[in-house]
């Protein structure tokens, strides 16, 4: 006898509905939820100290740093982006074959 047949005999036999053999849970609804609003809660070890201010932002360091990113990226994205074009400037729509 095929496994499948066993299984839907036992199934068949067993006096509680299909439903109810496969839809049992260990973790209720309300307790998942539960937990999900308790993952917001900020912890002590996330909290800021009190003992020290507050550092100002770096704009100067930060500006800089975009401007090389800038003189990096920019020229890198027009030479993979726009070789086509250069190509085809350079042949003048006749290919050498």
């Amino acid at each position: 006898m095929s496994a499948l047949r066993v299984m839907s005999r036992r199934a068949l036999a067993s006096p509680a509905p299909l439903r109810m053999q496969f839809s049992q849970r260990n973790i209720s609804t309300v307790g998942k939820l539960r937990a999900a609003v308790r993952s917001f809660e900020p912890h002590p070890f996330e909290r800021k100290p009190v003992s020290q201010a507050a550092a100002k932002g770096d704009w100067g360091r930060h500006v800089r740093s975009a401007g090389k990113q800038t003189l990096i990226y920019f020229p890198f994205f027009a030479l993979v982006l726009g070789w086509p074009v250069v190509v085809a400037k350079a042949l003048d729509g006749a290919l050498p074959l």
